[in-house]
């Protein structure tokens, strides 16, 4: 995040430096991304550039941060329509960005953003974190996640549904990026997404059980009093 000296700048001087950067990232891939050029439109020097942000990746992660929300938004309307089935939700969400088309600012953004960085880098970017960061804010996400999960057809507990969150949005980033990229034909890659996630689905939900059948022979063995 930015420091606190960015945010005691006018409004007018943070617009003018957002928007320098919103240019740059849309010129070129992010590996490519000049500080010079974004410091250069925006008519400050690199060290105060360096005073409100720690590299461009923060700056990416100011930026998006609208994104962030957006897309959580997005994957709790989207678990409502697959009627709590998590498992379909990255398809859906898929489908809809392929249907807005590659035409706006926004895309060619975020095709720059997504097509020129490994999935970690663009986890960290995107504002997608590991369950084991203790991040509240995720935390938050999962727990209404699980709230809106359909139990009966895959009895996860959270931490399960957590693992198994992560490497779904993963998958999807994956998918997303052979979009932007244009590596493959959009069926395909929605036919390959369908693929992987049943088998991250099928392992979640074999783990569910096995973990609730372990329980059920320790209530047994409980009951008499074998512990």
């Amino acid at each position: 995040m930015p420091t606190q000296r960015f945010f005691n700048l006018k409004e007018e001087k943070r617009k003018v430096i957002l928007d320098a950067a919103v240019h740059e990232f849309t010129r070129v891939p992010f590996s490519e991304v000049s500080i010079n050029k974004i410091i250069k439109e925006a008519d400050i020097s690199r060290g105060s550039f360096y005073t409100y942000f720690e590299d461009k990746k923060d700056l990416a992660r100011y930026i998006l941060r609208g994104f962030r929300e957006k897309f959580r938004e997005a994957v709790f309307e989207a678990m409502d329509s697959a009627e709590g089935n998590f498992f379909e939700v990255p398809l859906l969400l898929l489908r809809r960005l392929m249907a807005e088309g590659t035409s706006g600012m926004g895309y060619k953004m975020y095709q720059n953003m997504l097509s020129d960085l490994n999935v970690i880098n663009q986890s960290q970017i995107f504002g997608v974190q590991s369950f084991h960061f203790q991040d509240p804010s995720y935390e938050d996400f999962i727990r209404e996640l699980y709230r809106r999960l359909d139990k009966e057809r895959c009895p996860m507990d959270e931490e399960t549904l957590a693992y198994a969150a992560e490497i779904s949005i993963l998958l999807s980033m994956k998918g997303i990026a052979l979009y932007y990229k244009e590596e493959a034909d959009q069926e395909m890659i929605l036919k390959t997404a369908a693929r992987e996630l049943r088998i991250v689905e099928r392992g979640a939900c074999a783990m569910a059980a096995q973990s609730e059948g372990q329980m059920q022979k320790t209530v047994i063995s409980a009951e008499k009093g074998e512990i």
